[in-house]
């Protein structure tokens, strides 16, 4: 008598973005696999995960998973996958799966749990960040580890750059455990509780935080300016005072530091020089210049000479300008 066919590896998908949808992708070429529920958020800047689901003729529920306690049972999940989901699971949500819920987290654990391990790894100086595939909990990334993979952060490396390079790793790596993971042939280890850092939601205003002070010193304020750019939705923003007083609002994009210092007669957020490009070069609270490229979608020069000023009497200040 010919064998019994094989039953195929269930998983339910709890999501966002653009690497939640590739995660899909990867699932429903998988012959061995069925997705048997997605779960969307009914926001989602990036992907469309609900017409995801309705394309491929998936069951789709919108918002809280913790909502779809009886719905989840029924379906029977050997797994739920959660890629870039913002909710925790509650423990009877975690008790359903057959082999476990596993989350893809933006972050190398036990180092940067928690949230915007984004803007936390470029803010700390890290010259790595990466993500994690682990095991889920009742609290928030300290499951046992599957595995992880890490891309560079450079001196430069805003955070919206750093979201898309880690989005690729974390559909890479997601691609390459998918097999193992179905097949029981994966190798965990707990984290190090000793080297767990945790950042909660309270941990970053990203309105306030965005405004940059100019009395740090000039590697601070890059680092400042690189993790809040996250293009288009967000830029880093100065104030900018006039020779005549009058204060102004810019944002900030494409800076780094340059090689020389200001000379000592030049002032905290004054413009030490003005290059052929039309770039400024800042100083900041250590003497370190740093060089700004765009102000307000123009050239830095272009921008302050459109408010009538010669860049070399303005300064760029910490309080918030007003107008432009």
């Amino acid at each position: 008598m010919p064998s019994a066919a094989r039953r195929k590896t269930r998983v339910v998908v709890c999501g966002e973005k653009h690497v939640a949808e590739a995660c899909l992708r990867i699932l429903s070429v998988c012959d061995d696999t069925d997705i048997c529920a997605v779960v969307a958020s009914p926001r989602d800047w990036q992907a469309d995960l609900i017409a995801w689901g309705v394309a491929h003729r998936t069951k789709v529920y919108v918002g809280n998973i913790n909502r779809y306690i009886d719905e989840l049972k029924r379906l029977e999940p050997d797994f739920i996958f959660s890629v870039q989901y913002r909710r925790l699971l509650r423990p009877d949500v975690l008790a359903i799966p057959r082999r476990g819920c596993i989350n893809l987290h933006f972050g190398l654990l036990p180092r940067y749990g928690g949230c915007y391990p984004v803007a936390w790894a470029i803010l700390n100086g890290e010259s790595q960040a990466g993500v994690t595939l682990h095991y889920m909990t009742e609290r928030f990334d300290e499951g046992d580890v599957i595995a992880q993979c890490s891309v560079p952060v450079g001196p430069h490396t805003t955070a919206r750059e750093l979201f898309d390079a880690l989005s690729e790793a974390g559909v890479a790596l997601f691609q390459a455990q998918y097999p193992i993971l179905r097949l029981g042939g994966e190798q965990t280890w707990p984290q190090d509780a000793s080297k767990w850092l945790y950042y909660d939601k309270h941990s970053i205003d990203f309105e306030r935080d965005r405004w940059i002070d100019w009395r740090r010193c000039g590697a601070d304020v890059q680092r400042q300016i690189c993790a809040f750019t996250f293009e288009p939705f967000q830029l880093p923003a100065t104030g900018l005072r006039g020779p005549d007083g009058q204060h102004h609002t810019a944002m900030i994009a494409q800076t780094r530091l340059c090689d020389g210092s200001a000379l000592p007669s030049q002032a905290v957020g004054s413009v030490g020089s003005v290059t052929p490009s039309g770039a400024i070069r800042v100083v900041a609270g250590d003497g370190v210049l740093l060089e700004i490229g765009v102000l307000n979608q123009l050239p830095a020069h272009d921008f302050i000479a459109s408010l009538g000023y010669d860049p070399r009497r303005v300064r760029l200040v910490s309080e918030r300008g007003e107008g432009t």
